[in-house]
């Protein structure tokens, strides 16, 4: 024990010390160092005036109405005028009031009331009643006799205007829980207004609910009744986002086999509504009895079935997908099966984006389906073109852009599409919904690229005829183009009207010798004869300057040998 008592060197034993005491820090001489000011706050503060009494608070020299900071002296500036900025902000000439949200949000329902007001008139006094009547009766606490009493006065109150409040956001929902709550009677009374609208009801966001309080609580005749409402338009309501939803609840959740048929005999073409009878009243039975009949009913299906893909669902979000390749059919079957809304919606969920369309390597598609079946050509002038026209020379430097400038100059032309490209781009021909003639609707496109595209080549006739890529584009504008040619002519034979080095100067050729220039040279001549053949003579003109500007190097272009375009130059020369 007495070893243990010992304390042995650079070790504790027992219980630990505690901290260690605080000295002052000894500066020199010996002396502790005392805060410059003496103890506490700084002395400046603690001093006080003549009369004995210590210095009142600065307040903020600003205008003001008693408010006030207390600026300290800090000797950072940005600090203090980060103060001052706050001290604007927060007091600002006036007292700082704590917002009272409860008066805002009073004045935000008096407001909203007052608009319902204006907007309803008559309507609103039985509708704001209504909905507190609705408010009580749809609570699981609500007794029996109380909401049969309640019932009463909604009746009383939406009697003869079912029609009126069936279609907006908060009346319709009175509706459905008076179809849900009441008695055969007062849901009869309703469904008598409404039977005749069944269809307008499932496509509107928040009437369709409507139908679908009557398919679940209503008795055998009315389910019937809605059923027979939605024959003729079951395909106009399956492209629908909102109605759709109700034909498939019907079909899968309320119909009977009768019913289902009655639903589904309008996907199966003329053919079959043709053959249908009481003996043969299904596909199946229609099938059996008449096999020569299958491959018509079929290609009918297909005609039917193609262009039902939820158009009306995913027209805002074709933008999204056209950069695929399967996104890309897709949006373009949606532009040749769609109807003119349909239509619209697409083109202007595509603004912005267009030039990223033209340029990419599937998208591009797109807007050549969209040239071939939007009817509305000053929505397509409007929305299309006159972004690609913005962002020209972007788009006529790229191969998929160039494409789409190339098809409204000359639609479908095998030399600047694939066969299979073509093929695709028939498949949208004869739609439903295109009514314009072909030719006219080409000439109202052209007609308004034209002017810009020769404009275009007036301004860079040099760097596209001597461009491999645009010089096809060169060739297409002179030939196609509506409006005064000449201009650009001018402009394409002023680079022609260059003096001719053999192999050029400093490695620029000339445009006879360029691979690119040329061909466009040798298009221009050629198109001399074709031009009067069709009363188009602007060509005339520029060819035969060309011609005498070429014959003086007839001499020297005799000199060379083995070169086919020299050849063909003397040959068309002579």
């Amino acid at each position: 024990m007495g070893k243990l008592l010992v304390k042995p060197k650079g070790k504790p034993t027992g219980k630990p010390p505690g901290k260690r005491p605080f000295k002052p820090h000894s500066g020199e001489n010996g002396k502790t160092f005392v805060k410059s000011g003496g103890k506490g706050a700084p002395k400046k503060y603690l001093k006080k005036t003549n009369d004995g009494n210590f210095p009142k608070k600065r307040k903020f020299p600003g205008k003001g109405t008693g408010e006030h900071v207390l600026f300290l002296r800090y000797r950072n500036e940005q600090v203090l005028r980060l103060l001052y900025k706050l001290y604007i902000f927060k007091f600002s000439g006036s007292e700082a009031k704590k917002p009272k949200w409860d008066e805002f949000k009073q004045q935000k329902k008096e407001l909203k009331q007052n608009r319902q007001q204006i907007e309803k008139k008559d309507s609103y006094q039985i509708v704001s009643r209504a909905k507190q009547v609705w408010e009580i009766v749809r609570r699981k606490d609500c007794d029996k006799e109380k909401r049969i009493k309640l019932m009463k006065e909604l009746q009383e109150l939406v009697k003869g205007k079912i029609k009126t409040i069936a279609f907006a956001h908060d009346s319709t929902r009175v509706l459905q829980c008076f179809i849900q709550f009441g008695d055969d009677k007062q849901r009869q009374e309703v469904f008598d207004e409404l039977k005749d609208d069944m269809v307008e009801l499932s496509k509107s966001k928040y009437a369709r609910n409507i139908v679908k309080k009557f398919l679940m609580y209503g008795s055998k005749e009315q389910v019937a009744g809605v059923m027979v409402g939605f024959k003729g338009k079951v395909r106009q309501m399956l492209r629908h986002s909102e109605a759709s939803s109700v034909v498939e609840y019907a079909y899968n959740d309320k119909a009977v086999l009768s019913q289902r048929l009655l639903l589904t005999e309008e996907l199966y073409g003329t053919t079959f509504q043709v053959f249908k009878s009481s003996v043969c009243p299904t596909l199946e039975k229609v099938l059996e009895a008449n096999p020569d009949k299958v491959n018509s009913i079929l290609e009918e299906m297909k005609q039917i079935l193609t262009p039902m893909e939820m158009i009306e669902s995913i027209r805002e979000s074709v933008v999204y997908m056209a950069h695929t390749h399967d996104g890309a059919r897709v949006a373009m079957n949606c532009l040749w099966h769609g109807t003119p809304k349909d239509r619209k919606v697409i083109i202007k969920t595509m603004k912005t984006y267009i030039e990223k369309f033209a340029t990419g390597e599937y998208s591009f598609l797109v807007l050549l389906a969209a040239f071939d079946c939007i009817d509305d050509t000053k929505l397509v002038k409007q929305a299309v073109l006159l972004e690609i026209l913005t962002s020209l020379p972007d788009i006529l430097s790229n191969k998929n852009g160039k494409k789409v400038l190339l098809y409204l100059l000359s639609p479908r032309d095998p030399a600047h599409l694939l066969p299979e490209i073509i093929q695709v781009l028939e498949k949208g021909d004869g739609n439903a919904h295109s009514k314009k003639d072909v030719a006219l609707r080409r000439k109202e496109l052209l007609e308004a690229v034209s002017p810009p595209l020769l404009q275009h080549l007036c301004d860079h006739a040099r760097t596209m005829v001597m461009d491999k890529a645009s010089s096809v584009t060169v060739s297409e504008i002179l030939g196609a183009a509506i409006g005064d040619l000449r201009p650009a002519m001018e402009a394409v034979a002023e680079v022609a009207a260059d003096d001719f080095i053999p192999g050029g100067v400093e490695g620029q050729l000339h445009m006879a010798e360029h691979p690119a220039g040329h061909l466009v040279l040798k298009w221009l001549i050629e198109q001399d004869t074709k031009m009067k053949e069709t009363g188009r003579e602007e060509y005339e003109s520029v060819a035969t300057e060309i011609r005498e500007g070429l014959k003086a190097y007839t001499p020297e272009l005799q000199k060379i040998q083995n070169c086919k375009g020299v050849e063909v130059l003397l040959e068309k020369l002579a």
